[in-house]
């Protein structure tokens, strides 16, 4: 019998791990060289963002660790199972942008604006401009 429930467990675990790889688009991503992250939750629409709840709920934020600065996803679509298009405005509402996020074959995700505003954030009072292109990793 304990055999029976092993095999039957061991069976299973796999397809647990499929189930999470559904949801790429729930996850928190980073980039260590311009120091930023990304966090979505493109199904549920439901994050709030550390400090400005007063938003509401957003379907995710990019943020970076050297300062304050916040840009919120307002608006997605998902694509495909690996594509999805976000629109995101900066914590000041002034500049917006489209942009696609890809979750590549190695696990990382790409990041490629394709309208409007250069993302960048304030660090050490001085705006960091972060490239049009760039590859954000799984935390």
């Amino acid at each position: 019998m304990r055999k029976t429930v092993f095999t039957l467990l061991a069976a299973l675990l796999p397809l647990l791990a499929a189930a999470q790889e559904q949801r790429p688009f729930d996850v928190t991503i980073s980039n260590d060289e311009y120091k930023i992250y990304i966090r979505l939750n493109l199904y549920d629409k439901d994050l709030s963002v550390p400090g400005q709840d007063v938003l509401g709920q957003v379907d995710g934020y990019f943020g970076s660790t050297q300062g304050q600065t916040k840009w919120f996803v307002i608006s997605s679509e998902i694509v495909d199972d690996r594509t999805a298009v976000i629109e995101a405005v900066n914590d000041y509402g002034s500049e917006d942008l489209t942009a696609e996020l890809r979750l590549e074959d190695d696990g990382t995700y790409s990041y490629r604006k394709t309208d409007g505003s250069t993302l960048k954030f304030a660090v050490r009072g001085k705006w960091q401009k972060i490239p049009s292109s760039l590859k954000f990793v799984k935390k």
